[in-house]
C-alpha cells in the first residue's frame, strides 16, 4: 500500500471516495425505486395531476428516506477503521456533501426531463411525467437550496458520533 494511503489524510481521501461511491449508487437506487407523478400541460404550463404536497414531494421524500441510513451506516462503517479523528470527521463531512450532490445529480439526470420545458410545446391537457427534484421553499429548483441535501452529513455524522460515543475505549481515551 502507498506510504500516503496509511496516514491520516490518506484514509480521509479514501473515505471521500467511498462516499461518492456510494452516493452514485444510491443516485441510481433513488432513480429506479421513484415513480414520477404525472401531470398535464395547460396553456405552456405544466400541472400537477392530482395536485397535492404527497405527490409533489415524493422525490425528495425517498430522496431523505435513502439518503440519511445510508449516510448513517457509512458513518458507523467508517468510525470502525482506526483513524485520526480529526482527518476522519473532515473526510466524512466532505464526503457525504459531495454523495449528497452525487445522488441528486445522477438520480435527476436518470429521471424524466423538467416537465415545465415540455408543456410549453404541448397541447392543453397531454400527460407529462414529472422529473425528479429535490423540493426547495422557494420553487427555485436549485437543489443547493433543498434542506433534502443535509441528510447525508446529518446522517454520516450522527452514525460517526454514536458510533464513537457508544463504542470501545481505548487506552488513549482513558486518563
Amino acid at each position: 500500500m502507498p506510504d500516503w494511503l496509511t496516514g491520516p489524510w490518506g484514509r480521509a481521501c479514501l473515505v471521500v471516495v467511498g462516499f461518492v461511491a456510494c452516493g452514485a449508487l444510491a443516485g441510481v437506487i433513488w432513480n429506479a425505486w421513484w415513480e414520477p407523478p404525472s401531470g398535464v400541460a395547460y396553456q405552456g404550463m405544466w400541472l400537477l395531476d392530482p395536485a397535492g404536497p404527497d405527490v409533489a414531494l415524493s422525490g425528495t421524500a425517498l430522496y431523505v428516506a435513502l439518503a440519511f441510513p445510508v449516510g448513517l451506516v457509512l458513518g458507523v462503517v467508517v468510525s470502525a477503521v482506526p483513524r485520526h479523528e480529526v482527518a476522519t470527521l473532515v473526510g466524512v463531512v466532505v464526503g457525504s456533501a459531495l454523495a449528497a450532490w452525487v445522488m441528486y445529480s445522477i438520480g435527476h439526470l436518470l429521471g424524466p426531463p423538467d416537465p415545465r420545458v415540455l408543456a410549453a410545446g404541448e397541447a392543453d391537457f397531454t400527460t407529462i411525467p414529472s422529473d425528479l427534484v429535490v423540493a426547495t421553499a422557494d420553487d427555485t429548483r436549485n437543489p443547493l437550496r433543498s434542506p433534502a441535501l443535509l441528510a447525508w452529513p446529518l446522517g454520516a455524522v450522527t452514525g460517526l458520533a454514536v458510533s464513537y460515543l457508544l463504542g470501545p475505549r481505548t487506552s488513549r481515551d482513558a486518563g
